[in-house]
C-alpha cells in the first residue's frame, strides 16, 4: 500500500512538473503566453473534473482550441493593464485633490482588474463563449463569488512570492497554482451551472 501511495504521488508530481515545463517552453515566444496558460488551464480542468488523457496531447489541443480567443482578450487585458499603469503615473502630476480623487477610484479598478484576472482563463476553458462574455462573466463572478476570489488572489500572490525568493520553484508553481485556482473556481461554476440548468 505505501509503495503504491508512494507511486501515486511520484506520478502527480511528475504530471504537475510536466505541465508546468510545457507551460514555460510554449510561453518563450512570449506572445504565446495566454494560449499557453489557458491550454494549461485546460489540463487542470480535465483533472479536476477527473477526465484522463494524454498529458501532451491534452496541452496541444487546449493550446489549439483556445488559442485565437486567448490572443485576443490578453492583448485587451494587457491593454487596460497598461492603460490603468499609466493611469497612475498621470495621477500623480494631479494637484492634491484631484490626485486622492483620481487614485481611489484608480484603486478600485484595480481591485476589479485583479479579481477578474483570477476568473479570466477559468472562465475561458469552461464555458463555451466569446470573448466579450468571457471577460463580463470574470468580472461579475469575481464580485458575485468575492470570498473565493480573495482566496484564489492571496493563494496566486503568495505562490509569485515564492517563486521570487526562491526562483527555482519556477519548475513547478505555475502548474500548482493554476490547479488549486481552478479547482477553488470550479467549485463556483458548479453551483452557478446548477442554478442555471448548464451541463
Amino acid at each position: 500500500i505505501l509503495d503504491t501511495r508512494v507511486y501515486r504521488w511520484l506520478e502527480t508530481a511528475t504530471d504537475f512538473f510536466l505541465l508546468n515545463l510545457m507551460w514555460l517552453v510554449a510561453c518563450l515566444p512570449v506572445v504565446t503566453i495566454f494560449p499557453s496558460t489557458a491550454a494549461m488551464f485546460g489540463v487542470v480542468r480535465d483533472w479536476v473534473r477527473g477526465k484522463e488523457g494524454s498529458l501532451t496531447r491534452t496541452f496541444i489541443t487546449r493550446f489549439r482550441e483556445n488559442f485565437g480567443q486567448s490572443l485576443l482578450v490578453g492583448a485587451i487585458w494587457t491593454v487596460f493593464g497598461v492603460a490603468l499603469f499609466l493611469d497612475f503615473l498621470v495621477a500623480n502630476q494631479l494637484p492634491f485633490g484631484a490626485e486622492v480623487a483620481l487614485k481611489s477610484a484608480l484603486v478600485l479598478v484595480t481591485f476589479l482588474y485583479a479579481f477578474g484576472s483570477v476568473y479570466l482563463f477559468p472562465v475561458m476553458v469552461h464555458y463555451d463563449a466569446d470573448w466579450k462574455t468571457v471577460i463580463k462573466n470574470s468580472l461579475l463572478i469575481s464580485i458575485g463569488r468575492l470570498p473565493t476570489t480573495i482566496v484564489c488572489v492571496v493563494l496566486s500572490a503568495v505562490m509569485v512570492g515564492l517563486t521570487v525568493v526562491l526562483p527555482f520553484l519556477v519548475i513547478i508553481t505555475g502548474s500548482i497554482t493554476a490547479y488549486f485556482v481552478y479547482k477553488l473556481c470550479d467549485r463556483q461554476f458548479r453551483k452557478i451551472d446548477a442554478a442555471f440548468g448548464d451541463a
